[in-house]
C-alpha cells in the first residue's frame, strides 16, 4: 500500500508527538528551569525583601474588640389565668414576642445589616469638642476621600449638612455604599466565642485608633437599640391595648358609682317601683364593671411583667480601652510569602518561555 506525501506528513507529525517526546521534552524544560536557578532566587529574594519592607513600613492597625453576652429573658411557662380574657379582648398576653432573631447566627447578620452600619455612618460621635460624623471621621481618617471622590466639587462633601435630593445627595448614598461595603470585607470581624456559646465576639480593625474604638462603640449601641425594640414590640403593642381598655372600664365604673350615688340622693325614699327597678339596673352594672376592671388590672399586670421578660439584656463582657491592641502582619512572614510567590512567578515565566519556544521552532 502506498502513501501520499500528504499522508506521509500527517504520519510524522503524529509520530513528533508521542510519548516519549513528550517526556524527553518536559525533561527539558525542567533541566531548563533548573539552569535559571540563580535568576529564579535573586528574584525570589527580592519578593521577599520588598514584602518584608512593605510590611515594616506599613501603617499599624488598631483593633477594638466588644464581646457581649445576650441573655433572651425567661421562657413563658404555664398559661396565665387570664389568657381566656386576653383572647377574649383579641390579644394573646402570655405570646412570646421577637422569634426572628432567637439564633445567634441571625444576630451576626444584623450585625452586618446595612440598615444598622448606615445609621452608624449617619451617626455622630464627640472628640475633642468637636462633632464629628462617622462617615465623615472614616473618609477623613482613613484617607478614602481623595480615593473616592474625583469630582472636585464634591471633595469637601460634609455629610452634616447635604440635601439628600441633589447630586451631593447622590454622591453621598454612593459613598455610604462604598463605604458599607469596606467595612465588611476588611475592618468587621464577628464571631462567637466558641461551638454552642451565646457569647458574640465584635472585633473593627481600621488605622485610626479612635474610629476602631468609637465606631464599634456606637455600632453596637444601633445594634442593641434596635434588637430590644423588635423583640418587645408586640409586648408593648399589647400593654399599650390593655391600658387603653382598663382606663376606659375604669372611667365608665366610676362613672356608674356615682351615678348610683346621685340616683339614691334624688330618690331616697321611694314611692313608686319604678325607681328601685332603675337602682337595681345601675347596681348590676357597677358589680359587671368592677369584675371586668379587676380582671383587666391582673391582666395588665401581666402584660408588663412580659413585657419585663421578653426585653432581652446585653451584658459587655469586653469594651475597647485606649490604648488600643496594634494589629500589625509578621514582617517575616509576609517577607516568606512574597518569597515564594516571587519564585513561582518567574518559574512560571521561563516556563512559559520555553513552551513557546518550543512550539515557533
Amino acid at each position: 500500500m502506498s502513501f501520499t506525501a500528504s499522508e506521509a506528513e500527517n504520519n510524522r507529525v503524529f509520530d513528533e508527538f508521542s510519548p516519549k517526546k513528550i517526556i524527553l521534552q518536559a525533561q527539558s524544560i525542567l533541566l531548563y528551569i533548573v539552569s535559571k536557578w540563580k535568576i529564579i532566587l535573586l528574584f525570589a529574594f527580592v519578593c521577599g525583601a520588598g514584602g518584608y519592607l512593605y510590611t515594616f513600613l506599613k501603617k499599624p492597625n488598631y483593633l477594638a474588640e466588644i464581646t457581649f453576652a445576650l441573655d433572651e429573658g425567661g421562657k413563658p411557662g404555664s398559661k396565665s389565668l387570664y389568657s381566656s380574657l386576653g383572647a377574649e379582648l383579641g390579644i394573646d398576653v402570655d405570646a412570646e414576642a421577637g422569634g426572628v432573631f432567637s439564633s445567634m447566627s441571625n444576630i451576626v447578620e444584623l450585625i452586618k445589616s446595612r440598615l444598622l452600619i448606615e445609621k452608624t455612618l449617619k451617626s455622630s460621635v464627640l472628640i475633642n469638642g468637636k462633632t464629628l460624623v462617622f462617615a465623615d471621621f472614616l473618609l477623613d481618617s482613613l484617607d478614602y476621600r481623595d480615593e473616592w471622590i474625583k469630582d472636585e466639587r464634591f471633595k469637601k462633601l460634609n455629610f452634616k449638612s447635604y440635601h439628600i435630593d441633589t447630586k451631593a445627595g447622590l454622591m453621598a448614598n454612593s459613598l455610604i455604599t462604598s463605604m458599607y461595603e469596606t467595612l465588611i470585607s476588611k475592618n468587621l470581624l464577628i464571631n462567637e466565642k466558641g461551638n454552642g456559646t451565646s457569647i458574640i465576639s465584635v472585633t473593627c480593625i481600621t488605622e485610626n485608633e479612635l474610629f476602631s474604638k468609637y465606631f464599634l462603640e456606637a455600632l453596637l449601641n444601633e445594634v442593641t437599640q434596635y434588637y430590644i425594640e423588635t423583640k418587645t414590640q408586640r409586648s408593648k403593642i399589647n400593654l399599650v391595648f390593655l391600658q387603653k381598655r382598663t382606663d376606659s372600664i375604669k372611667n365608665a365604673y366610676y362613672k356608674s358609682m356615682y351615678g348610683r350615688a346621685s340616683y339614691a340622693d334624688s330618690h331616697s325614699n321611694p314611692s313608686r317601683q319604678m325607681a328601685t327597678v332603675y337602682r337595681d339596673k345601675q347596681q348590676t352594672d357597677i358589680q359587671i364593671q368592677r369584675t371586668s376592671y379587676a380582671e383587666l388590672m391582673r391582666s395588665l399586670d401581666v402584660a408588663k411583667s412580659n413585657l419585663l421578660r421578653d426585653t432581652p439584656l446585653f451584658q459587655f463582657l469586653d469594651t475597647p480601652v485606649l490604648p488600643l491592641k496594634k494589629y500589625n502582619s509578621s514582617a517575616i512572614k509576609s517577607s516568606i510569602v512574597f518569597f515564594i510567590v516571587g519564585a513561582f512567578i518567574v518559574i512560571g515565566y521561563f516556563f512559559a518561555r520555553r513552551i513557546f519556544q518550543y512550539l515557533m521552532r
